[in-house]
Order: structure tokens, then sequence, then C-alpha cells
């Protein structure tokens, strides 16, 4: 007290004559020093007792409630909880009058949580245990008075807490629950799953939020077991995850349409997720056929062989889907290659070319050239250019709706499925166009035996199907691409072509593959169930790799070399109208293919096959679809190879 006091000697009440003797100015002083810090320890004393943090009145003391609220619970344990600090008029502010309320008058109302704990009280008032049980605080919180904080750790105290009202048997004794009573703190509690305060009341009769609660489980089981670290503590593999999210079922999850596909509790179980070796497990040998069956009716018992995680770069547990991933990386990287090169040396041999004759004064005007000729050649039908129209528009459909699963973490991707209204109504138009393309394939099969056997005839056919106006390889294509490759580097003219280019015949076959290959695997996605009666799961696995590959290199490739070969080399760019226009200029005949028109005139054949120049209305419409068509399929390869190398 020195410094308050002078000396530090406090003076008793009938004071010390020295002490008295002091000045008389400074007596008053000394006694208001003495008065204020009197008051101002009682002050400090009575605060707490009178009003607790929390009290909003001050004006009923803790003691005077316990005066007659003498339980054990309201002395000695109230004190001990977790509310400990508080008065009780902070949580019963109603009550404000000791006499009103020990008679009767003020009667205590139901204690509003929400004045302290806003945030959680905002949460809860969409909670599952709020909208459909009507569940108060105490409900799970239990006597508030007692309530103290648990001395074990937060996931099993809250786990300890749920199991009060929900089946031990589901979670506790089974998959998280186990390993978190073993004290595994990676383990999933309750509220890892469902949340805490904000548990959501899903109506599991409507398709909406049976959508939404797949989607947000099955991204909370992605989150943990996508979890490098987690998974090195626990000895899995995040590989589970990423093969998943290549799946069908993870890419249409993903691209934001769970309702049509299984999410990872409708194959694992909710609560016993259990390792497959565990009788008890959904996914054990003896339950996995009934599991399947769940979504996929009247399939066959070797359906439960298709892996729906497939790592396609396990070369001993997945062979077959191993080897399938490299045959096909195999064959688009050298399709490829020689095209892409073969492009690259062409289109410098062209421009070069075109720069020389422009120099010389020979080139003409190559954007308007339909209009100089009083009669040209017909070299396509009406029905093979309704044939490559639809072709065109079927493939468009299949590249814009099945491109955006393959790429689904893509933000085009999501734009092109919402733009066909959904992944469910993207794949009616997909399979829709897949019909298209196979009535298309069967009836140039059909066109290409008629072309073999006219008239059924058998003698001849084999001069046919190696003859000029044959697309089938031959000898003559293996010197005109040896020709080429000279001409490319100027060692040589370049060669002169017939009917049908090596090129185009490559094009042509292509289909045969491509249709067998991408035909036939995407028939097995689509009625899988069906030809599990013929061939095992497994096999399903292994036609999503070749469908998804084939797609690609289909796509790229007649965006890229297809477009190139036919319309972007100089000579013809920007657009080779006469699939569209079915008329070909004489004077194109002739420098592009002198073979052919060497060999039409000297069969007397060339006057037959003139015709007048294509209307104005139809050069109109080959302009407008040709150069959308090429705009169109530019962009969506420049979207697919974009996705490729950054995603």
């Amino acid at each position: 007290m020195k410094g308050l006091f002078g000396d530090g000697q406090l003076p008793g009440y009938f004071g010390q004559r020295q002490w008295m003797a002091g000045s008389s100015s400074q007596v008053p002083c000394r006694l208001f020093g003495i008065c204020f810090v009197i008051l101002l320890l009682m002050l400090l004393v009575a605060l707490p007792v009178s009003a607790k943090v929390g009290d909003p009145n001050g004006l009923i003391p803790d003691s005077s409630c316990r005066s007659c609220h003498t339980e054990e619970v309201f002395t000695k344990g109230f004190v001990r909880s977790v509310h400990g600090h508080n008065s009780c008029t902070s949580c019963h502010r109603d009550i404000k009058n000791r006499a009103r309320h020990m008679s009767g008058q003020e009667r205590p109302a139901d204690v509003n949580c929400a004045a302290c704990h806003r945030d959680v009280a905002a949460k809860y008032r969409r909670d599952v245990h709020a909208v459909k049980q009507n569940f108060a605080c105490q409900d799970c919180h239990g006597e508030i008075h007692g309530l103290q904080k648990s001395g074990k750790d937060v996931k099993t105290a809250i786990t300890e807490n749920c199991i009060r009202c929900h089946n031990t048997q589901d979670y506790v004794l089974l998959g998280h629950g186990r390993a978190l009573a073993k004290g595994n703190q990676d383990a999933a509690a309750c509220s890892d799953c469902h949340g805490l305060h904000n548990i959501p009341a899903y109506n599991l009769a409507l398709e909406r939020d049976v959508a939404v609660a797949r989607e947000a489980y099955t991204r909370r089981c992605r989150a943990c077991h996508a979890d490098t670290k987690m998974a090195k503590r626990n000895g899995f593999s995040t590989k589970t995850v990423l093969n998943f999210d290549e799946t069908y079922h993870g890419k249409v999850l993903d691209i934001g349409f769970p309702q049509r596909v299984a999410g990872c509790a409708d194959c694992h179980g909710g609560h016993n997720n259990l390792s497959k070796t565990d009788p008890r497990s959904s996914l054990h040998p003896d339950n996995l056929y009934g599991a399947c069956k769940t979504c996929h009716k009247g399939i066959h018992k070797r359906f439960v062989s298709f892996n729906p995680h497939p790592d396609s770069e396990d070369s001993k547990g997945q062979m077959a889907l191993y080897w399938t991933n490299i045959f096909m990386i195999a064959l688009l990287t050298g399709t490829f290659l020689f095209f892409w090169l073969h492009t690259i040396l062409w289109w410098r041999r062209a421009y070069l070319d075109k720069c020389r004759r422009t120099k010389a004064g020979f080139l003409e005007h190559a954007l308007a050239p339909e209009c100089r000729d009083d009669y040209q050649v017909q070299r396509f039908s009406v029905t093979e250019r309704v044939m490559h129209i639809l072709l065109v528009m079927s493939f468009f459909i299949l590249v814009m709706t099945g491109f955006p699963l393959k790429y689904h973490e893509t933000a085009w991707a999501k734009v092109l499925v919402n733009l066909w209204g959904g992944a469910y109504r993207a794949g009616l138009f997909h399979r829709f166009a897949a019909l298209v393309l196979c009535g298309l394939f069967l009836y140039t099969l059909w066109l290409s035996i008629r072309f073999l056997f006219p008239g059924w005839q058998r003698r001849g056919w084999l001069g046919r199907l190696f003859g000029p106006d044959s697309l089938f390889p031959n000898l003559k294509d293996l010197q005109d691409m040896k020709g080429m490759v000279l001409w490319f580097f100027h060692r040589g003219e370049m060669p002169r072509l017939d009917r049908w280019t090596y090129w185009e015949k490559f094009d042509f076959l292509a289909v045969f593959w491509g249709m067998m290959a991408i035909g036939g695997s995407g028939f097995m996605l689509w009625f899988p169930e069906a030809f599990s009666w013929i061939l095992p799961g497994w096999v399903i696995n292994v036609a999503a790799v070749v469908h998804s590959e084939e797609a690609f290199l289909a796509a790229v490739f007649i965006f890229t070399v297809h477009f190139f070969n036919n319309h972007i080399v100089p000579n013809k760019f920007p657009l080779e109208p006469n699939i569209f226009t079915g008329r070909y200029r004489i004077e194109s005949l002739r420098e592009e293919r002198p073979l052919e028109y060497e060999r039409l005139v000297a069969e007397g054949r060339l006057d037959s096959l003139k015709r007048e120049g294509p209307g104005i209305w139809t050069q109109m419409f080959a302009s407008v679809f040709g150069l959308g068509s090429l705009i169109l399929g530019i962009g969506l390869v420049v979207l697919i190879l974009w996705a490729a190398l950054f995603y």
C-alpha cells in the first residue's frame, strides 16, 4: 500500500496523535483516499457474487438461488461444469425478482442456448434432429447443470453420444467405428461423415435429395481416401479414388449428376464398410452378386469380376486391362506420329510451291473456283453426299456428348453436358448418334459387297478389290507413299495419283477397325448386363479403355489430319466443297488425280460424267455447313488437346 498511504502504516480508527498532528489540509485528503480504496475493494469483492459473466440482471446472487435449489447438481455439480463461470441468471434471464419467483409468479422459461451459442444455433436450425425430431440441446448434451468436458478425445466423445440413440451394430462394432475404438484417430467418426449441428434432413423419397446425399457422402469418402498422408499412415492406396474417378460412375458424379450412378456407400455400405474378406461385408465374394444386382438387374454371376476401381497400370493384378492400355497408347502414338509428320511436311512443301507459283504469276484465285467451269465431273452421288452429312452430324454429337465425360474435371465439360440437358439426356443423344453411325456403317458395308459382287457375280472380284476404283490398299499406294516422302524433301516429283489416295483409303479402312473397336465396346458399356451372359465382367473394364482411347484417336485424327488433307491443304484452303456439292472441277481432276483423268479419257467415260456446275443454293449450303463444321471441329480439338495435356 505504499504510495497511497505514505509510510505504509494504516492508522487505526482512533488514529495516532503523530498522524493527526499533521497539517489540517492533509487530513481530508488522506481520509478521502482511504474511503475510496475501501469502497473499490468492496466493489471488486461483491461484483463476482452479484453478477457473474453473462448475468444481465445482477439482482439475484447465485448463493440466493442455492438457498432453495440445494440438490448436489446445482451446488457442487454446476460449479464444476463447463458453464460454472456463468451465473444462474445468465441462462435463466426471465427470473428477475426472487420473491416473485419463489411465489410462482415468475416461472422459468426454456433456456435459450442460442443467446450465447449463436453460430451453432444458426446451423442447428436446419439439422435433421431439429427439423424432424424437434430435439433440444439437452437431448444430446444431457443435464446442462452438470455438463462437463469428456476426458476422451473429441471423435470418441461424439460417437458415444450418437450411439445413445443410434444402432451400435451398424457402426461401432464394424469398419470405421472399430478402428476408432482401437485408437485410430484417422478413422471417421459420426461427425466426419454426417456433420455436427448441421446434419442435413434428406428426404430419400425424392430423387433430388438422393442425389445430393450420394454426392455429399461420396465426396467425404474421397476427401479422406485421397489424402496421401492419411493413406500412408493407414496402409491404403489413394489410387482407389483416382481409379474410381475415371469410371462412368465417378465421371457422371463429378460432372454433377449423381442420381444416375452409384456412390461409395451404394457398394461399400454406409456404416459396415468392412474389408471384402469379412463375411459380413457387402463386397465379400458370397455377397457381391447380390450387391451388384441391386442396380444391375438381370446380370449373370460372371459380372462380379468387373472392377469398379480399375487400374490400367497394374500389370500383375489386371493384366488384360494393362496390355489393352499399352496397345491403345501405341496405336495412338504411332498413328499421330506418322500422319502429323506427314501433314507438316506436306503443308511445308505445298506452301513452298504455292509461293513459287504466285511469284511466277501462275496461281489462280482459289476462293471461287466453282463459277469458271461450264461443266464439272460427277464425283459423289446424292446418296453419298447425304451419308456424309449424316456422318458429320452424328460424329459431332458423339464428340460433344462423350468427351465431356472423358474430361469431366474441366469447366467446358460441365457447360457442354448442361447444353444437352444433363448427363442423362446427353447419354440419350450419344446413343442415338451411335445408332445413326452404325446404320451408316452397315449401309457402307452393303455398298462394298455390291461393289465386289455386282449382280452377285463371283468372277473378277479380286481384280475389283485391287483395282483403281477400290478403296482397298494395293502396291500402288506404297509407291505413292514413297513418292510423297521424296517430294516432301525435293527429291522427286509429286506422285501421279489415281481415284483414291493412300490417305483416303486409310480414312475409309479406319472406319472398319473403329466400328469394331469403338462400336463393339460402346455396346458392351450400354448393355453390360446382357454381355455378362457372354463375357466375364472384367471385359467391361477393357471395353471402357478401348472406347475412350479409340474415341480420342478418331476425334483428334478427323479434326487434324482429315481436315488438313481435305480442306486446309494450301491448294484447297479454306474448303474443298465437292463432298457437299458432288462436283469436281475438271482442272482439279487433271491436276490432282492425273491417272484417273487419263483413264477416264482413254475409256471414253469423261463426257458421261460431266455435269453442270452446282447451283448457288448448293454452293451456299456447302460453304455454310462445311466451314461451320471446320470451325466447330477445330474448336473442339483445341479443348480436347488442352484437357489431355493439362488435366
